[in-house]
């Protein structure tokens, strides 16, 4: 009986390997072809750390004194594939040629000692399998009697270099030192006794081979399935794994965004401040120069008083001097009057010397305006000169105003990165259209949207303030939608309203100084399968127009930050129909001044020119609405953000 259980295991266990590698068909197999088919078969079983990177497995043989093992590995290997990857032979002439190889076949025909090699294979995640050794001096170990192979399973060295075992090798395996000391005893029994006979049932012994096949079939098909639900785990796990670095990239991008505005709208104060005071310094030096100016016309009209003067005085001299003329020729032809004429002498003697005292006069102004001239001289100088540092400063204040729409215009990019790409809209909604004007290069409404599963789910936001302060709220408030969605999973409109505001929240609480802004937006989610409309706002509704005829949906009065009273968000759910279109919006186009009274567009002309359009293909509305606006603000400066989407079913 101990001989019959002998002879299945046997040929169980050469059925489990031929069914798997069918090298030599049904003929009867040695002891060396058993072996070799033992050692290939252990690649099928066995998984390595480093199985990804593994290109072709490598099969070291040492001893095997004839090479009879190794020939029969050479003749399997020629054409097998193990998991895709072939099997390379190797013989071995020492522990120094053990590199990188997979499986380390060892006999005990060599002298090598087996510490030596353990040593060796210290660290590497290599399967040592040995034949002849005592119980448990290596991973596996064969014991041959005859034709027939046994194995022992060491697991724990296994596991010690990582690599796992599969449970059909530990099956067929001796399980334990005392079952190995029995079985090298019942071989020498055999080997001592050569003329017994053993009568074996065949009948019953196909049987047992047809069960045990069947029983191998099962398992095979049963590690099939765990591999491929392994597979499938550990694609699922790849998945999560690439979803949570795109989350931790998207994180990490959004805080490099938030720092690069924070330094930029820091950087523009700074400036702001500069260009602040040199304005008020520009304006000193313009009121110095007009005070300058205001003194040096007042100078030039005392000179220009002074030498009219000096020019009357010089005419006045010149008839003097023409009479004193005329006066010497009467004193030659009147000599012999002298005495008569004394006191006229003396009378133009007197004005002779008030004529010189005259020229005295004369000859002072004409220093004085010399003085003035050089002075008003000097005053141009100092005009000319500021003048120059009026222009320096003025390409200064350009340079300034350079940089600083420069940044503003970087800004504008990365606020655009965050809004979804025309593409990408087009995708989730073939048939609509999105008008977006920011009243400044960047803006505080944005337009968001997202596809979850049969879901498209989208909104027109408006954020507290435009330009650069809205812009910078935008990028929170974007932020907290897509953790809504994408971090915690909602899709319910209401639930994701809810968790932005926590979100939103919990940011501006995290300063030092009381931070109330927040955004009001209109919220759909259309299910494209069933055609439900679900809807939520804070503070801003949307409108649903069928068959002419426009429904409006109430928001709830309440925006998306800090407010005293704030509660749980309704939602609103709609059946819809094929042509139905709605509208989702900001405040910005019925709040814009315009028309012949300078008054607001006003919403129920909003509602109005959206009956009059609807049924227009969707681009040629977006065209009609931008047309209607620019009309009606005219020349009047735009005041707010506008943001409208418009979504045919």
């Amino acid at each position: 009986m101990k001989l019959f259980r002998y002879f299945v295991t046997s040929i169980v266990l050469v059925g489990l390997f031929l069914s798997n590698t069918g090298a030599f068909g049904q003929q009867e197999l040695t002891s060396e072809q058993r072996q070799a088919l033992f050692l290939t078969s252990f690649f099928k079983y066995s998984e390595w750390p480093n199985e990804a990177n593994i290109a072709e497995y490598q099969l070291g043989v040492l001893g095997d004194e004839g090479n009879q093992v190794y020939n029969e590995l050479i003749k399997i290997t020629d054409t097998l594939i193990v998991k895709d990857k072939k099997i390379k032979v190797n013989k071995l002439s020492g522990t120094e040629a053990i590199s990188n190889v997979q499986l380390l076949f060892l006999d005990k025909s060599t002298d090598i000692k087996l510490e030596s090699i353990k040593n060796k294979l210290a660290g590497q995640p290599t399967l040592f399998v040995t034949r002849g050794y005592p119980f448990g001096q290596s991973m596996i170990n064969f014991i041959v009697s005859g034709d027939q192979v046994h194995y022992e399973i060491s697991e724990k060295q296994c596991e010690e270099a990582g690599i796992k075992i599969n449970f059909a090798l530990t099956m067929a395996s001796v399980k334990s030192e005392k079952q190995w000391e029995k079985l090298i005893t019942r071989i020498e029994d055999l080997t001592e006794s050569n003329e017994e006979t053993v009568e074996v049932n065949t009948k019953e012994l196909a049987k047992i081979v047809s069960e045990q096949k069947r029983l191998l079939s099962e398992i095979s098909a049963n590690t099939k399935k765990l591999e491929d639900q392994k597979e499938k785990l550990k694609a699922q796990q790849d998945e999560i794994v690439g979803k949570e670095a795109m989350i931790a990239n998207a994180k990490r991008e959004i805080n490099e965004q938030q720092q690069l505005i924070s330094s930029q709208l820091a950087k523009i104060e700074v400036q702001e401040q500069n260009l602040a005071n040199l304005n008020t310094h520009v304006m000193a030096k313009q009121q110095e120069l007009a005070e300058q100016q205001r003194t040096l016309e007042l100078e030039k009209e005392k000179l220009l008083a002074i030498q009219q003067e000096y020019a009357d005085i010089e005419v006045k001299l010149k008839e003097k001097e023409r009479l004193v003329n005329e006066q010497g020729k009467t004193i030659e032809d009147q000599v012999g009057e002298i005495f008569n004429k004394s006191n006229k002498i003396k009378e133009q003697e007197s004005i002779i010397w008030l004529s010189v005292i005259f020229l005295i006069v004369v000859s002072i102004l004409g220093a004085l305006a010399f003085r003035s001239y050089r002075l008003k001289k000097k005053a141009n100088e100092t005009i000319l000169s500021q003048k120059s540092q009026l222009e320096q400063q003025h390409k200064v204040l350009e340079e300034q105003h350079r940089e600083i729409t420069d940044s503003i215009n970087y800004a504008k990019r990365i606020q655009t990165a965050i809004l979804p790409p025309l593409k990408l809209v087009r995708g989730y909604m073939p048939d609509s259209f999105i008008l977006y004007k920011p009243k400044d290069i960047v803006a505080g409404d944005f337009y968001w949207m997202e596809g979850v599963n049969n879901l498209i789910i989208f909104a027109a936001a408006d954020c507290t303030g435009h330009g650069v302060p809205g812009a910078m709220v935008s990028v929170v408030c974007n932020n907290a939608i897509n953790r809504a969605v994408k971090e915690f999973m909602l899709v319910k409109p209401n639930e994701i309203l809810d968790k932005t505001r926590e979100i939103v929240m919990e940011t501006f609480e995290k300063s030092d100084e009381d931070v109330n802004d927040g955004m009001d937006i209109a919220l759909c989610s259309i299910n494209t399968e069933s055609k439900k409309l679900h809807f939520s706002g804070a503070n801003n509704g949307m409108y649903l127009i069928r068959n002419g005829e426009l429904t409006e949906i109430k928001p709830d009065k309440q925006p998306i930050g800090n407010y005293r009273d704030h509660k749980p968000f309704t939602l609103h759910e709609h059946d819809l129909q094929k042509g139905d279109v709605i509208y989702t919006f900001s405040d910005g186009y019925p709040d814009q001044f315009g028309g012949p009274k300078g008054k607001k567009f006003m919403y129920k002309n909003f509602k109005e020119l959206l009956l009059e359009i609807h049924q227009k293909p969707m681009d040629e509305q977006h065209h009609l609405l931008v047309k209607a606006f620019e009309d009606w603000k005219g020349g009047i400066e735009q005041i707010d953000d506008v943001c409208v989407i418009g979504v045919r079913i």
